[in-house]
């Protein structure tokens, strides 16, 4: 079956307000509850401004695969760009990085359990966190229309629990504590640029709804749209709760914590259950159903070209590439029954993600040499000078945080060595059974 066919056989079902929730939802997640404490460490009461400097660093990105989103929307885009501006075996690479670095599905399962167990202690934080990696898993599986309508319910619901948080949280805010002297930058201006690093993830994921191309009724339009809105909108309600975060208790007591104690305080136990519920075990699910809807494109397309066995580019009746899915089913679900520590899963799982996201962003140096044509058309055009300068500043950043989250991982960049090289063995073996072709000729 050819790409086109394929591509075919996925439905064109997914407006503008489904990719912002899609958008929304993969931002959204388990970041902002985990990573504000850590950052509150770094940077103090600049935590708020290191929430928007990290968007900043993010829209980056997000602004040169918008660009080649709308120029070229298709489904699996990023792994489209890489095949057809720079070559067929880096765009395999590419893909056996994306596939490992969705060890945060794991991460992303774990956390929910660890909420959900915060308010039904007992129950056993492995099985929590495996059935509702499940249970994503099974909605998908009824297709990516059905994924996004529970998607716009998570969002929903997890929107309302951060403006609760920030609505009683405001006027308990001490305001001197953003005044006090050296309190925006008390580990110095690098503390505060590593914090900013490291809330990339947090503020990150948009750049994945380029996935969704070939599903979206009106990609040149809605791609951009969703990609730098989403982003801007989690930005600003990030930076209220960085606020209430840092301006409510005593810096020392939150510093490297999680929000629940921030919640205890401002919260009366209604809110505060609904807030556990909606915002951490929410943020968390919304995340998780949203890395399953587009984890599988590229990947998909990959495996129609010959990559992988044909088998794994089957699609079922309800136009969802279960093979696939269940690949990063078991991906997420192994690390859970294994016992692999949260640290662990994130920081790897991070890691990767930042270096193979660096892959399609590249094709920013390129994009308006190998396919004039296509720049010339786009709806969200930016001029070449322009997206060269955004392509530099994108890799430079996340050359930056990948090197932070991999930083004392004991032999993290060994693995990293071994497993590329086992990639790059196979993909010359592989090569002589591959057939799709690049739509520019480019591909090698």
């Amino acid at each position: 079956m050819s790409e086109q066919n394929n591509q075919g056989c996925l439905k064109k079902c997914l407006g503008f307000w489904d990719c912002m929730g899609i958008g929304i939802g993969q931002i959204i997640g388990s970041g902002i509850m985990s990573l504000t404490g850590i950052c509150i460490a770094m940077t103090g009461a600049g935590t708020p401004l290191a929430f928007l400097l990290a968007a900043v660093l993010v829209i980056c990105p997000n602004m040169v695969l918008a660009v080649l989103g709308s120029a070229v929307p298709a489904t699996g885009g990023m792994y489209t760009y890489v095949r057809d501006y720079i070559g067929k075996k880096t765009a395999f690479y590419y893909l056996a990085l994306l596939v490992a670095g969705q060890l945060v599905l794991a991460m992303f399962a774990i956390t929910f359990a660890t909420y959900f167990c915060s308010l039904v202690p007992g129950v056993n934080e492995t099985i929590v966190g495996a059935a509702i990696l499940t249970l994503c898993y099974v909605m998908n599986l009824f297709g990516v229309d059905m994924a996004a309508k529970l998607q716009n319910i998570l969002v929903a619901v997890l929107v309302a629990a951060m403006a609760i948080f920030v609505v009683f949280g405001m006027p308990k805010v001490d305001w001197s504590t953003f005044t006090a002297p050296g309190a925006i930058m008390p580990n110095g201006l690098l503390g505060f640029l590593t914090g900013a690093s490291l809330l990339t993830f947090a503020t990150g994921g948009a750049e994945f709804l380029s996935e969704l191309g070939g599903e979206m009724k009106n990609p040149g339009r809605d791609l951009p749209r969703a990609m730098i809105g989403s982003t801007l909108i989690v930005a600003v309600i990030y930076a209220f709760i960085g606020v209430v975060a840092v301006g409510v208790l005593p810096v020392e007591q939150v510093a490297g914590e999680s929000l629940v104690q921030v919640a205890q305080a401002v919260l009366p136990t209604p809110f505060y259950i609904f807030f556990i519920v909606g915002g951490g075990m929410f943020a968390v699910a919304s995340t998780l159903n949203a890395t399953f809807t587009w984890c599988t494109k590229g990947l998909l397309i990959a495996a129609e070209e010959g990559w992988l066995p044909k088998k794994a580019a089957s699609i079922s009746k309800r136009g969802t590439p279960w093979v696939l899915l269940t690949i990063f089913y078991i991906v997420g679900l192994v690390p859970i029954i294994t016992g692999l520590s949260l640290e662990t899963i994130s920081r790897l799982g991070n890691g990767l993600s930042l270096i193979y996201v660096m892959f399609p962003i590249a094709t920013g140096y390129i994009i308006h040499k190998k396919n004039p044509t296509a720049m010339a058309n786009t709806t969200f055009k930016i001029g070449k000078s322009v997206l060269m300068v955004l392509t530099t500043v994108a890799l430079a950043s996340y050359a930056m945080a990948a090197i932070l989250n991999f930083g004392d991982i004991q032999n993290a960049w060994q693995l990293m060595l071994i497993y590329s090289a086992a990639i790059i063995a196979y993909a010359f073996w592989r090569e002589k059974k591959v057939v799709g072709l690049s739509a520019t000729g480019t591909g090698k």
